[in-house]
């Protein structure tokens, strides 16, 4: 068999399944199906009435998109053969996808997020206008950022060449990840022991046009600067020795290319916020509330059934974060024997910040530095939205009183306060304002303490 012509066809709807799944338009596919039954150029040109300089730029990105090279009719007997071997089941298929799932976490019984699901996948594989470099899924601890990652990256696996899933929960170098990314991708020539950094990231890049990749980064907070201990410090700064992420963020999400780099964080960095835009190829997915049905799923998977007026309630208190509704649902079915109304009772005279719940918070509450602290104290004491305004009047004549953007911003980007959709107005979550108000009765009554055994031992004169 020396030539196209002499290759079996495969169904219309099986090419354009492939062709779909790997970017190819439909103006792109028109002319490809009849490139795909021998048409010559001026016939197809005819067909469509386009010129035949159109038909060879059509042709031309059908078979980069699907990964096809060689020059005149090979590119076409290359693609047949290809398209004949998928069809056919065989390992010859070089279109099929390769994946490597690394720390991926499994998403079997994930229901919900419908609508952030439909984004994240518009924004990964949609069309020229949609698709996206570089996405980032954000939210606070246990709102469902992995497992909603996880879940898209498995619906769309299939439309990438490659995909590969790493966390950086370890705090792993970029060096390291870039050589792990480096070797999974084909064409592994290179001693990349004896590259430096930046030019495995230019390499990187290279790859990322050549093939059509999902590179997933999970906990990427983790190279992201703590605030602890610290007057001032504002999230989406790096910890010494980990800066080169940014750079390689941005490196990738302003290079033309059809692959895509998706982040999920606690905290935005830096380079998100600068190139993430409405019409621009950084789109940003930040994870809130779960509505009251998604909850409801939850609640009865852990075997937790409750009124609509109790569903609602907890939805309301734990700010319909899953983690948290899992946390309280084992309790529940556990300590309480499946009884909502006495555990609400309980939360109500005590706290409904306890055990697992309070040590997800103690986790991101100790990443602030000493004003956000300040400002998520004051938050919680007015318990409504907040205007930039009011909070400078609340720290006037304070060197807090100049710095209030900025710490709004952080802690935005940090996902512990949210704003209000309509006005500059900003307030903390139920959960999180519970956690702070209590957590400030208690600095309080600490500080009292010290003051009186502080008296107790003063000598009086």
């Amino acid at each position: 068999m020396n030539s196209a012509a002499d290759m079996p066809l495969v169904p219309d709807d099986f090419i354009t399944g492939v062709a779909n799944s790997r970017g190819v338009t439909k103006a792109e596919l028109d002319a490809l199906l009849l490139a795909l039954k021998n048409g010559s150029g001026a016939e197809i040109a005819e067909k469509l009435n386009i010129s035949q300089a159109a038909v060879r730029k059509r042709l031309g990105e059908s078979y980069r998109k699907l990964g096809i090279e060689g020059s005149g009719n090979k590119k076409i007997y290359n693609l047949k053969q290809k398209l004949y071997a998928q069809y056919q089941g065989t390992h010859e298929n070089v279109i099929s996808s390769k994946e490597d799932w690394g720390e991926a976490v499994d998403v079997e019984g994930f229901r919900g997020r419908d609508g952030e699901i439909q984004d994240l996948e518009e924004w990964i594989v949609g069309n020229d206008s949609l698709r996206c470099r570089l996405v980032a899924v954000l939210g606070m601890g246990g709102i469902g950022k992995t497992v909603i990652a996880a879940k898209v990256a498995k619906k769309v696996q299939s439309q990438f060449d490659y995909l590969i899933w790493r966390s950086l929960r370890n705090t792993p170098s970029l060096d390291d990840i870039l050589t792990q990314i480096l070797r999974f991708l084909p064409n592994d020539s290179e001693d990349y022991l004896k590259v430096s950094e930046n030019n495995k990231i230019l390499l990187l890049i290279d790859a990322l046009r050549k093939h059509r990749c999902l590179v997933i980064l999970d906990n990427v907070e983790s190279v992201l600067r703590s605030g602890e201990g610290k007057t001032e410090e504002w999230a989406g700064e790096y910890e010494p020795e980990y800066e080169n992420y940014g750079y390689f963020f941005k490196k990738v999400a302003e290079a033309s290319h059809d692959s895509c780099l998706l982040l999920t964080s606690r905290e935005k960095p830096k380079e998100v916020a600068a190139l993430e835009g409405k019409n621009l190829p950084v789109k940003v997915l930040q994870l809130s509330s779960l509505n009251l049905a998604e909850a409801k799923e939850i609640l009865q998977d852990k075997g937790c059934d409750c009124t609509e007026e109790q569903l609602q309630e907890l939805v309301t208190r734990y700010s319909g974060n899953p983690l948290a509704l899992k946390i309280v649902a084992t309790t529940v079915y556990g300590l309480f024997s499946n009884n909502i109304t006495e555990f609400l009772k309980e939360i109500q005279e005590a706290s409904a910040v306890y055990g697992d719940i309070r040590t997800l918070l103690d986790t991101q509450f100790k990443r602030l530095s000493e004003l956000e602290k300040q400002v998520m104290y004051r938050l919680a004491l007015h318990r409504e939205y907040v205007s930039l305004t009011q909070l400078k009047n609340d720290f006037k004549t304070t060197d807090a009183e100049s710095k209030i953007l900025e710490v709004v911003e952080s802690l935005l980007r940090r996902s512990l306060i949210e704003k209000e959709p309509t006005a500059s107005r900003f307030r903390q979550q139920s959960v999180v304002m519970e956690y702070i108000s209590k957590r400030h009765i208690e600095q309080f009554a600490d500080e009292l303490s010290e003051k009186k055994n502080w008296t107790l031992l003063t000598p009086t004169l």
